[in-house]
């Protein structure tokens, strides 16, 4: 902060109104927010100004969120996140149900990543979401509820030596080329769990957004990815090699909302049909 007369002009108000509010919260607290060089005209603000703003900060969040989701209470929309290969590999399994008790109508879907999804949760833009995750999700304001694990393979092309073996060590790969998934997706930092793991740093030659574009490159053997395992399909020219490594970790699926958010029916439907994915892999 600059000055008094730098703060007034930015919230369009007269320097008088910001310096008797400062004094009335001074009053209020009896501790100094705002220390006052006058010689210099410059204002700092004190250890327990900072305090009252990390605090403030806060306050204003959920006063946001609380008037986004009073807004969106009476809507029969449901503001759902669905990462792209969530919605490609597993969310289908549940779409005759959901189509069934018409949800799937009332769906206004986020298909960005996993990352990107987590911040939208928490800004208030989504209210509920099947995210993924390479560890258990631990934040305090949001509510995880995991419904499957999954396993990570390395994808490569059926021309590649990778289709020649079982199994492989991810220590082994070092000197392969990856394409990978850019940093909204998890894929990136598993990827650098691993590396990590195996001392080596990937030569990844390729970032993208693309699921399609992914396998598409891998497909013409112009590198591996690694990828959670249910990713190869049927007809796809690519091979799925499990890791053998004991650093290995899984893809977890979870349904996860913002804490103490109030479900409206509708959504409670629809989190009742997502747990049911989890029996839907096991018949498979």
């Amino acid at each position: 902060m600059g000055s008094f007369t730098e703060a007034a002009k930015h919230f369009n108000v007269k320097q008088p109104t910001v310096t008797l509010a400062i004094k009335r919260l001074e009053n209020s607290l009896q501790t100094k927010l705002v220390s006052r060089d006058h010689s210099q005209n410059f204002l700092k603000v004190t250890a327990p100004g900072k305090i009252l703003y990390e605090h403030a900060t806060k306050i204003l969040n959920e006063v946001h969120l609380a008037t986004v989701e009073i807004d969106n209470f009476s809507q029969e929309k449901i503001r759902f996140g669905l990462p792209p290969i969530i919605g490609n590999l597993y969310f289908p399994l549940i779409v005759p149900e959901l189509n069934k008790n018409n949800l799937l109508q009332n769906l206004v879907v986020d298909e960005s990543g996993s990352e990107q999804l987590t911040q939208d949760l928490l800004t208030g833009k989504i209210d509920i979401a099947l995210l993924g995750s390479f560890t258990s999700i631990d934040n305090s304001r949001l509510a995880a509820t995991q419904i499957t694990a999954r396993d990570f393979a390395i994808i490569s092309s059926d021309k590649h030596w990778l289709s020649d073996v079982e199994k492989v060590s991810f220590s082994d790969l070092k000197d392969e080329k990856f394409i990978t998934l850019d940093s909204k997706f998890i894929h990136r930092q598993v990827l650098e769990h691993y590396s990590n793991q195996a001392g080596f740093i990937p030569n990844i030659i390729f970032k993208t957004q693309s699921i399609s574009i992914l396998k598409r490159m891998v497909e013409q053997n112009s590198g591996i990815a690694l990828l959670v395992g249910d990713a190869v399909a049927l007809g796809d020219e690519l091979k799925s090699t499990p890791l053998t490594d004991n650093f290995a970790t899984k893809f977890n699926i979870s349904i996860v909302t913002r804490k103490n958010y109030l479900l409206k029916n509708q959504e409670w439907e629809l989190v009742t049909q997502l747990l049911k994915i989890k029996d839907k892999l096991h018949n498979e």
